[in-house]
């Protein structure tokens, strides 16, 4: 059995966020990017070669 309601909330709350849909993937990305260029420094910094 369906819950159409609920189905349209979803499906509402999908579509209210589209106009922001690029700026949240351009914070996701720089995150990931900064999260991945601190590990790196990390490893650097416990002694393994960097990697290029």
């Amino acid at each position: 059995m369906y819950n159409w309601s609920l189905q349209d909330a979803i499906v509402a709350f999908v579509e209210s966020q589209r106009p922001f849909w690029q700026s949240q993937h351009d914070q996701y990305m720089s995150a990931l990017y900064g999260l991945a260029d601190m590990q790196s420094h990390l490893l650097t910094l416990l002694g393994y070669p960097p990697v290029s």
